[in-house]
């Protein structure tokens, strides 16, 4: 039973866990700047847009991912083989039945999208290609969600590592071959992300069983889930699904409120996103070293541990605070020029990227306090703090933006991350309630 956590054992598995989180965000970072060396803010705006869709529909049930690392860390500590199985069979099973409804609505889907958002003609035109495109992955994304979570859970590292990074790695290959050597346009990033995915969830297959240690065959039986069983685990994922749509709520205002104030605008804040998505995931490698351990705490009964991994995880936040924090202030007026060089949008860009030097501060906490609450299936915390958050964010917008415009949208942006952890880590001795009484 595990009664000390030291540092070592802590960066051990969350730096390769940074490592692999960030891959995620930097492919949209790629995809942005490929796209942005065509010039055409029609083009940036579309993948923008298309890449909010897809996201909102991902996200949306993000959970299979998160309580699949949550269920699975659990089980780890209970060193049961059977509870290993079914923590990773029952979100598998969900997850295909998921992807394949989003492949039979693609059309509803895509109409609510457009309706919602409702981008200039010539960035739907882009946008639509793109998502038709995608649509056809959405299987093997949620698939890979639960693969990955369960080896996150286990504390397999070099597994979740290859992974994460081969997906995307092939994609961003790929996203230069089909757009830059072949002139594939929007078609072509999409192209290459879809094949990346189906890439993905082959190598994640075959890492799972050699990671297991035990063969899945006795305990396929153990997929099959009665109406009951059903709705006790899709009860417990709705505090994660709500908190989900609360984010989703607020990313798309984001596009939508963008949107409105042109396309230059739009792909301005493209690119402010994807540089606040890269610094978020660095964190979530954070959150999810803390979630593996929470969740172990949960299934050892240990107390100690869990005020251990609290401690850690408090102390490698404030590090990366620091860190990301000095990085914007040098880097941040010059971070567009990597995207593109359109004039209109490096200018609509300059005005608001005063915004990223102080994202670090107040997003940091919050980003990687959750994983502990995840982690240990204390859910409800996370969802009612994120709910709030969102108020706060409606709020301001509706106070500022039409005195401020793409300011007050930042502004409003960035109390949504304050109000994450304001509303949220008061929840904390909830945690240990459920260590004490797992």
């Amino acid at each position: 039973m595990t009664t000390s956590l030291t540092h070592k054992d802590y960066l051990k598995i969350a730096i390769p866990f940074v490592i692999s989180t960030l891959t995620q965000p930097l492919l949209g970072a790629v995809d942005t700047a490929v796209i942005g060396q065509l010039g055409s803010a029609a083009l940036i705006g579309g993948v923008a847009v298309g890449t909010v869709i897809m996201n909102t529909l991902y996200w949306l049930f993000g959970f299979f991912r998160v309580s699949t690392t949550g269920q699975s860390a659990i089980a780890l500590g209970k060193k049961s083989e059977q509870a290993k199985a079914t923590s990773l069979l029952h979100p598998f099973v969900m997850a295909a039945a998921v992807g394949m409804i989003f492949i039979v609505s693609q059309s509803l889907i895509w109409r609510g999208a457009e309706w919602v958002i409702q981008p200039e003609p010539d960035v739907a035109a882009q946008t639509r290609q793109y998502f038709f495109i995608l649509i056809w992955g959405a299987p093997f994304v949620l698939l890979n969600y639960t693969l990955i979570g369960w080896l996150m859970g286990q504390a397999k590292v070099k597994e979740t590592l290859l992974t994460q990074i081969f997906g995307n790695v092939l994609n961003i290959v790929l996203d230069i071959l089909f757009v830059v050597g072949l002139n594939m346009g929007v078609a072509g990033v999409a192209i290459a992300t879809l094949t990346a995915q189906v890439a993905t969830f082959l190598i994640g297959i075959y890492l799972v069983r050699r990671a297991a240690g035990f063969s899945f065959a006795p305990y396929l039986g153990l997929a099959k889930m009665g109406g009951q069983e059903l709705k006790t685990i899709v009860s417990a994922n709705t505090d994660l699904m709500l908190r989900t749509i609360c984010l989703l709520a607020m990313f798309n205002c984001m596009a939508r409120f963008g949107s409105s104030l042109g396309a230059e605008t739009l792909a301005a804040n493209a690119v402010m996103m994807q540089m606040t998505f890269l610094m978020s995931y660095m964190f979530e490698g954070v959150a999810n070293a803390s979630s593996v351990f929470s969740g172990k705490s949960v299934g050892e009964r240990s107390l100690n541990l869990f005020t251990q991994v609290l401690k850690m995880n408090f102390q490698w936040t404030s590090g990366l605070i620091a860190l990301l924090t000095v990085l914007m202030v040098l880097t941040h007026h010059q971070q567009v020029l990597l995207f593109t060089q359109i004039p209109d949008v490096v200018t609509q860009y300059h005005q608001v990227s005063g915004w990223l030097v102080v994202f670090p501060l107040v997003a940091g906490f919050g980003l990687t306090v959750y994983g502990i609450f995840t982690g240990s299936g204390t859910t409800r915390p996370v969802r009612n703090s994120t709910f709030l958050a969102l108020l706060v964010f409606l709020l301001a917008i509706y106070f500022t933006m039409d005195a401020w415009g793409n300011q007050g949208l930042w502004l409003a942006f960035t109390l949504f991350y304050i109000g994450r952890f304001a509303f949220l880590y008061p929840y904390i001795g909830r945690v240990r309630q459920r260590c004490l009484a797992s």
